[in-house]
């Protein structure tokens, strides 16, 4: 069919969306700054079991706590897209180690690099065609005179040919942003359409880690939390500088050790953090294999991913974990979700709102992402302000419990029962002030997420305005 999508960015989203739509006979074109060498982070990171799953990669399977399959790399220099070593539970520690929770995590580790890769590879088998060395500009629209997102039209995207510096003006029926949190595209909107505000620096976080040689025999074995000489295989030290540490075991050769903090947080550096680490550890030799520095989108989810012509998926909109900035498999859903939408929109020679906005249907309503996501976002911000001290009450005092930590690292969130709430008030009574902290933070998060699930099923101005004012209400009392 004679129907045009251009997507800007072949990460995760954009390549699976791109692989998805041109199987289905539309004509897609994606436009990559950097080279097929350099997709993705040089890094493995935490990735959604079932996003990847449902994005068709033939995952592994569990054998202990290794992975088995053959995308299992056996060495860190292999080809394979999984880490070996398999982290079917998550020790969450608190930033003193005084106390922890043993999780059940929802991840697997993947090398982003070589994931990017394969799903390029699958967009480029199916059909789709992807141009690398092109960085997109801006956005090609025009304006009726009308304010919100329906005030625009978006008719496709300028590109700059990095390799001889031309610039060219391609029109498509959608364009689409998956370029990660810089926002190219949506940012060139009026700002009447609600999208074009860029992020601040509370949205993000600054990540540092290094993939390191390992020798667990130098350390004299892992000794229990507490002692000088631990040594703690797949942990998080959650609210640890704001942020949080870790260390994740690769295989037996190597593991990966890193921290991330708020990105304006004065005096905290994560390399710091982790050098630090690293220099108590023996079995943390010298020589980085692989990693890197980054900012991470942890703020909230966009609260419109569409205007007529165009969608943001991904980084660009915020879609996140907020709680551990894990950010692919989010990506990976949109980008499914998105295929279906824009299919059925091309199959009635349509781009409009009324189209389009099944994508936020599918991510605020059809799924509990949209609403956990918001509400998830607005704890973070209320425990960027607790100290180690306060933390390590809350664990100890069982208020952080185990189900709270699990859904929140694995990004879902669940309103507290009237039992849970009793329980909490009665375990707090030792610290009244921090007690209340967390009460305020964990009703006003309830409060968004049950906003959120009332989120506009379709589009209708006056409807989707009046549900974003109470939203900006509720968050600004945040």
């Amino acid at each position: 069919m004679a129907y045009k999508v251009a997507i800007a960015g072949a990460g995760p989203g954009g390549a699976v969306l791109a692989r998805e739509l041109a199987r289905s006979g539309i004509e897609v074109t994606i436009f990559e700054k950097n080279s097929f060498d350099e997709l993705g982070h040089d890094w493995s990171d935490a990735v959604e079991f079932e996003a990847l799953k449902a994005a068709e990669i033939d995952m592994p399977l569990l054998d202990g706590l290794k992975w088995k399959g053959k995308l299992v790399k056996n060495t860190t220099e292999d080809d394979g897209i999984f880490e070996k070593h398999a982290v079917p539970r998550l020790r969450v520690f608190s930033p003193g180690r005084k106390n922890y929770k043993d999780i059940d995590f929802k991840m697997i580790t993947t090398d982003r690099r070589r994931l990017g890769q394969l799903l390029a590879g699958q967009a480029d088998d199916s059909g789709a065609v992807i141009k690398y060395h092109h960085e997109a500009k801006g956005l090609l629209f025009r304006e009726n005179g009308k304010k919100g997102p329906e005030g625009v039209k978006v008719y496709g995207l300028a590109v700059r040919d990095l390799k001889n510096g031309s610039e060219e003006k391609i029109e498509a029926d959608v364009v689409v942003e998956s370029s990660g949190f810089h926002c190219v595209l949506r940012n060139s909107l009026p700002a009447h359409t609600g999208l074009a505000d860029p992020f601040t620096d509370g949205d993000f976080a600054l990540v540092h880690r290094e993939v390191r040689p390992y020798q667990p025999e130098r350390e004299g074995g892992i000794k229990e939390a507490g002692s000088e000489a631990e040594i703690i295989p797949d942990h998080y030290r959650y609210g640890y500088n704001s942020g949080y540490q870790w260390t994740h075991i690769h295989n037996e050769e190597s593991i990966d050790v890193g921290a991330g903090v708020k990105s304006d947080m004065p005096g905290v550096d994560p390399q710091e953090i982790i050098e630090a680490f690293i220099a108590e550890h023996p079995a943390i030799r010298p020589g980085r294999i692989r990693g890197g520095r980054s900012l991470c989108i942890v703020g909230r989810p966009l609260m419109n991913f569409v205007v007529p012509g165009f969608v943001i998926l991904g980084d660009a909109a915020s879609t996140s974990v907020p709680t551990t900035g894990c950010g692919a498999g989010s990506a990976i859903y949109t980008g499914l979700w998105a295929s279906g939408v824009i299919s059925e929109a091309a199959l009635e020679r349509r781009n409009d709102l009324e189209n389009l906005w099944a994508i936020n249907k599918k991510f605020y309503l059809d799924s509990s992402r949209g609403p956990s996501f918001a509400a998830l976002s607005e704890l973070r911000i209320m425990l960027q302000t607790l100290s180690h001290e306060e933390l390590d009450f809350l664990f100890s005092k069982d208020l952080l419990d185990k189900t709270t930590l699990q859904d929140a690292i694995n990004g879902h969130f669940s309103p507290p029962s009237i039992a849970k709430k009793i329980k909490s008030f009665q375990s707090g009574l030792s610290s009244p002030n921090i007690l209340l902290k967390l009460s305020r933070a964990v009703s006003r998060a309830e409060k968004v997420y049950k906003h959120y699930q009332d989120y506009p099923p379709q589009w209708e101005a006056a409807a989707f305005e009046k549900w974003k004012k109470r939203a900006l209400e509720l968050l600004t009392t945040i």
